[in-house]
């Protein structure tokens, strides 16, 4: 029986606060000079944890705490995409987990995998080819509009793979709206990402970071069931 092992990418597949710092300071330069220091203030309580920011991410917090001081949505979008272009230089300071790697390479064959992000083709793969990890991947799928987009993907590669049992797809990611309310809803199975535990909804299994489901993961991807009774 072949099985789906579908990844978000922003948090799920690296992790670390810099290009998040990055686009706040991009942001805060497009601002008037009295709104500025406040803004930062604000992004740095809600990435310490101390005043946290209701959001899917990081990135959403960030421009929820800017809509107050920036309406255009294009001085938002060029300041994430110039956050992007600082995350393909060596400046920025992000973190694959070796497990994750050694994961990855141990199931490679065993499952299909695929990896969906929003952000635009021309941030997205460059990305995932500069991390190392586009090489893992059977489907990647950019500017993917999740969460409505999220199903029309698992979709298209079901037909393409004749695969139909729902039960064999397992969708990981740290935005409990796009990544896993969507998968949810559709009978999959999801692994939560939750730094702060924080819990929206249900979910098959959740941690505080990718490697603390990596052991569900490698249980399901060799055909043996998930801590909760799973599939």
């Amino acid at each position: 029986m072949r099985r789906l092992l579908l990844f978000d990418f922003d948090g799920t597949l690296y992790r670390g606060d810099d290009p998040f710092r990055f686009y706040a300071r991009a942001i805060a330069a497009r601002m008037p000079d009295s709104s500025r220091g406040a803004y930062l203030e604000a992004v740095d309580a809600h990435l310490t944890g101390n005043r946290r920011i209701p959001a899917g991410d990081h990135w959403e917090a960030l421009v929820n705490l800017a809509k107050p001081v920036i309406e255009s949505p294009d001085l938002l979008q060029e300041a994430f995409l110039e956050t992007r272009g600082h995350m393909m230089t060596d400046a920025c300071d992000l973190e694959v987990s070796p497990d994750l790697v050694d994961f990855l390479t141990a199931i490679k064959g065993h499952v299909l995998l695929a990896v969906a992000s929003n952000s635009p083709d021309q941030v997205a793969r460059p990305l995932l080819d500069k991390l190392g990890l586009a090489r893992f991947f059977d489907y990647i799928k950019s500017e993917a509009k999740k969460p409505v987009g999220l199903a029309p993907f698992v979709t298209e590669i079901l037909g393409r793979e004749n695969i139909e049992i729902p039960g064999t797809v397992f969708s990981v990611g740290d935005n409990y709206r796009n990544d896993i309310a969507p998968a949810m809803e559709h009978g999959w199975l999801t692994a939560y990402i939750s730094p702060w535990d924080d819990q929206p909804g249900p979910s098959t299994v959740v941690g505080r970071q990718i490697e603390d489901v990596l052991p569900d993961l490698l249980s399901w991807a060799l055909g043996s069931r998930v801590s909760d009774g799973g599939y």
